[in-house]
Formats: C-alpha cells, sequence, structure tokens
C-alpha cells in the first residue's frame, strides 16, 4: 500500500499548547502590479505651462537665429547653463525648469546681434505657434496673429528704413570718390581706367565706378568684389603703358558722354571685352565737376 501524500498545506493544531485558539497566517500575497507610465500626448505637453513657454522659446530662438548670421555662439551658452545646472543639482531646485533656463539663455545671446523688431516678429511667431498647438483653445492663437501683423508691419517699415539709409551712405561715398578719383574731362575716363588696372591701382579704378558699372565690372572679371577684379584684370594683362591716344571717341548725348571704347584693349579679352566696350560716362555733382563711369554697354553690331 503507498503511502499517503503528504499535505502541502499542513493544518494547525486545533488548539495551541496554552490553550488558545491558533492564529491564521494568511500566505504572502503578490506585489501590487507596477503602474504603466503614461504615454506621451503632444496636446497635454502643449496645454501645459511648461510645454507652451518651451514651445515659445524653442520657435523664437529657431526664427531669431537666421537673423544673427547662424551664430552657434548663443546655443553653446545655452548648452553651458543647462550642463552646469545639472551638475550643480540646480534642475531640481529649478523644477526642472532648467531647459527653460538655457533656452532664455540661447534667446538672449541671438537678441544681441538683432533687432527689436525681430525680436517682437520672432516672439509674435512663437506665441501664434503655442497658441495653435492648444487649438480648439483660439485665444492664444488670436493674440499670436495680431502680434504678427503688428511685427510684420513694423520689421518691414523698417527694413525699408535700412536700405534707404544703406542707398544714401552708398551715394554719399560714391560722390566722395567721383570728387578724389574722378577726372576733369570725359575723355579722359577710359585712358584712366585702363592705367588704373595695368598699376593695379584699386583706389582709383573702384573710385570712378557707379554701383552699375562696378556690378559689370566684377561680372566680367569672375572675382567676387571689385579689389579681386582689378587684381585679376592687372595680373592678366601686365603693366600696359600710358593711354593718352586710344582710338576712342567721346561724344555727349543729353546729360551724358558716350565713350566708344570697342577699338581699345578694354573690348578685347582678357579685359571687358566687346559686352562692355561702350562706357557711359556722368559728371559727378557739385562740387565738382569731375566724370566717372555710369555703367558699360555692348558695342554695336558693325
Amino acid at each position: 500500500m503507498d503511502p499517503r501524500p503528504a499535505d502541502p498545506h499542513p493544518r494547525l493544531p486545533a488548539v495551541r499548547p496554552d490553550g488558545q485558539p491558533p492564529v491564521h497566517v494568511p500566505p504572502p500575497s503578490a506585489p501590487p502590479p507596477a503602474r504603466p507610465r503614461p504615454r506621451f500626448s503632444w496636446k497635454r505637453f502643449t496645454r501645459s505651462p511648461r510645454g507652451a513657454s518651451g514651445v515659445v522659446i524653442v520657435a523664437a530662438a529657431l526664427l531669431l537665429w537666421p537673423f544673427s548670421g547662424l551664430s552657434w555662439i548663443p546655443w553653446l551658452a545655452g548648452i553651458a547653463v543647462v550642463v552646469v545646472l545639472r551638475l550643480l543639482r540646480l534642475d531640481k531646485l529649478l523644477r526642472d525648469w532648467d531647459l527653460h533656463l538655457g533656452g532664455l539663455v540661447v534667446v538672449a545671446g541671438l537678441m544681441i546681434s538683432t533687432g527689436p523688431w525681430d525680436w517682437a516678429l520672432a516672439a509674435s511667431i512663437g506665441v501664434l505657434l503655442a497658441g495653435l498647438a492648444q487649438l480648439p483653445w483660439w485665444r492664444l492663437a488670436v493674440v499670436g496673429a495680431v502680434m504678427c501683423l503688428a511685427s510684420g508691419i513694423g520689421f518691414a517699415v523698417t527694413r525699408v528704413q535700412e536700405q534707404q539709409v544703406q542707398a544714401q551712405q552708398a551715394q554719399q561715398v560714391n560722390e566722395e570718390d567721383f570728387a578724389l578719383y574722378g577726372e576733369r574731362r570725359p575723355e579722359r575716363v577710359l585712358p584712366a581706367l585702363l592705367e588704373g588696372i595695368g598699376q593695379g591701382d584699386v583706389p582709383a579704378v573702384c573710385g570712378i565706378l557707379d554701383e552699375r558699372a562696378e556690378q559689370d565690372f566684377v561680372r566680367a572679371s569672375g572675382a567676387a568684389d571689385c579689389r579681386g577684379a582689378v587684381e585679376r584684370f592687372r595680373a592678366a594683362v601686365g603693366a600696359p603703358p600710358q593711354y593718352d591716344d586710344l582710338d576712342a571717341s567721346t561724344v555727349q548725348v543729353g546729360a551724358s558722354w558716350l565713350t566708344d571704347g570697342c577699338r581699345t584693349p578694354w573690348a578685347r579679352s582678357p579685359l571687358g571685352g566687346p559686352a562692355l566696350g561702350r562706357i557711359d560716362v556722368r559728371q559727378s555733382p557739385p562740387p565738382g565737376p569731375t566724370y566717372f563711369i555710369a555703367a558699360f554697354l555692348p558695342c554695336e553690331a558693325r
């Protein structure tokens, strides 16, 4: 006869030796299951103060970056601030707002090399993006749209004014150059151009070129600027002699003088070539008079 298997749960005696009823000890229970971490929700993130402010800061930094010349220095400064705060264990003191503080450092660094209307436009677009992320909560988006409209108008007006000031300054510089380097007679302009190239005299050559003429001059040389164009032409042609007896006629046409240099070295390679063979000469304003090159014109078909 097989022995009776042992009872896996031995029964407690009905009465303890001291006469008291036995104490029931429940079996150990399993630990409660861990609560699952909540899944990331973009809508919940953008509707929280921390998330909305983070969107505004990031948008402002990215929008200001091109206006600062794509400088990396503010970004490195912001990263350094975050690293220092975490090494010093100050991120918990800031209640995990250390990333926002680093973002504000980036924005502040970018603001140093930009203007007030750049700041306003970047902040407005940041508010608009934060509002759009919170839709259908539309109030912040409306505020951002109004801010974008106002700052956009101010930004455009400021840019137009800056361009006008720059144009006036460039015109003033040109007039000063024309008074200093311009020729006393219109027929001397083309010889002065060739002599300046032969001598590598950058101020003398660039000083008699108006903006349009300078652009054509630089384009014909394949250089990046007027100085480079003079140096490239000088290296290509060597040191030419004086050009007092050029086969070039100068005829007054209204308020300008037209010099036909199509039979001169200027209209041949490696100089300007036939595309720039004729020269539009103008007179500078008082206290001149001096004469400068306003534009280059192509040679006429013969």
